[in-house]
């Protein structure tokens, strides 16, 4: 079951089942280790060979690589999926002004959210915004601290209905760059990967794939949102080819981001990102949201 991850078919059962790799990982593991205390050594061998091929991918996920320490002009990106618009706006503006966020992606952000949102005082917060929102889950929003202009791109197969708008976000300027910055931000929200939608869902990926990796180098790329993919998707490791997966930069481990508020049904695997081409990580979490089925997740970047 673990070797799924590598198997790229866009079927639904084959994308649920490569969403449940971190589990069946742990699952070889444990029985491995349950086989040599039995004595089973046959089992026991046969499974210390797989918990390898597991310890070895796990590897990258609590190891840091390339973490820098924070400082003062860091730049902070946070991304929520509202869940049709749900999740607690007053929670929501609380966090964004306590983890001193520079650009907030919201997914599913509808009209009503937004006025909620106004209340609690993000509008006050985050001022610039592109993106509208809109009913149910086809709205998407960025807002940011500073100035945006809205970037014109391409359509991908699906997304006709849930928007994923880019946008350059003008830094000020800092002592190791006077004339100020520049930051290409897209929000991210393909489909998911549901019947009758998984053909969709993996041509947006492509697609997603093909416009990050033909971005220029001279300007920093954020992507950040709900991919509705996990590290063992293989279309999400084709997007993040070339990228530095924030969680996994920090050797954050089991990241879990969905489903959040669920009666039976624990979180079980990260499909909110925020990645990177062009910056250097230097901190990055996930926290819930009350009203929404999705973690919030965040990263700063020098």
């Amino acid at each position: 079951m673990y070797a799924v991850r590598w198997l790229d078919i866009a079927t639904f059962l084959v994308a649920v089942v490569q969403s449940v790799v971190p589990i069946a990982g742990m699952v070889v593991v444990a029985a491995t280790a349950v086989a040599a205390a039995l004595r089973r050594r046959r089992t026991a061998w046969l499974g210390a060979a797989a918990s390898v091929v597991v310890l070895v991918g796990a590897v990258p996920f609590v190891v840091p690589s390339g973490r820098a320490e924070p400082g003062p002009e860091d730049f902070v990106v946070m991304s929520s999926n509202l869940h049709f618009g749900g999740a607690d706006a007053a929670v929501l503006t609380e966090r964004a002004r306590a983890l001193d966020v520079d650009v907030l992606v919201l997914l599913e952000e509808t009209p009503d959210a937004l006025d909620r949102q106004r209340a609690a005082g993000l509008e006050t917060l985050l001022p610039f915004v592109v993106g509208h929102p809109r009913p149910g889950a086809n709205g998407t929003i960025i807002r940011s601290r500073f100035p945006l202009t809205e970037v014109s791109t391409p359509t991908f197969p699906g997304e006709v209905y849930q928007s994923q708008p880019v946008a350059r976000v003008d830094l000020p300027g800092s002592s190791s760059a006077p004339a100020g910055r520049v930051v290409t931000v897209r929000a991210v929200h393909p489909m998911s990967p549901k019947i009758p939608n998984v053909g969709f869902w993996r041509s947006s990926l492509d697609g997603l794939a093909r416009w990050a990796h033909s971005q220029p180098d001279g300007i920093p790329l954020v992507l950040a949102g709900d991919f509705n993919s996990s590290a063992d998707h293989p279309g999400y490791r084709q997007v993040a080819q070339g990228l530095i997966d924030a969680h996994q930069a920090i050797g954050a481990g089991w990241v879990r981001t969905w489903p959040e508020d669920h009666r039976w049904l624990l979180p079980f695997v990260q499909i909110d990102h925020v990645l990177a081409r062009g910056l250097t990580v230097t901190g990055a979490g996930s926290e819930v949201i009350p009203g929404t089925d999705h973690a919030m997740v965040w990263a700063s970047w020098r």
